[in-house]
């Protein structure tokens, strides 16, 4: 099940961020129907694998992820969850 989470998002941050240069999680969490706070604990997750390129914007009602793109691992990973 989380490798089909972690597919659906990287294919979704692979077609985002080459059409807009970027995306971020209320974006993922719009694309994919999945919920903000799972798709920002599923974003920590692949970070902690350095399967992305991210950095943190601090708000005045939180942080909010914003995904550059995939990093040479995560393009490999997801190679492999495409297996």
């Amino acid at each position: 099940m989380m490798e089909e989470t972690y597919l659906l998002l990287m294919e979704k941050i692979v077609e985002l961020t080459e059409k807009n240069g970027e995306t971020d999680a209320a974006a993922l969490a719009w694309e994919t129907g999945m919920k903000h706070g799972d798709i920002l604990l599923r974003l920590k997750e692949m970070e902690e694998k350095n399967w992305l390129v991210t950095y943190e914007i601090d708000m005045c009602c939180g942080q909010e992820y914003i995904v550059d793109g995939l990093t040479d691992a995560g393009k490999a990973a997801l190679a492999e969850l495409k297996k």
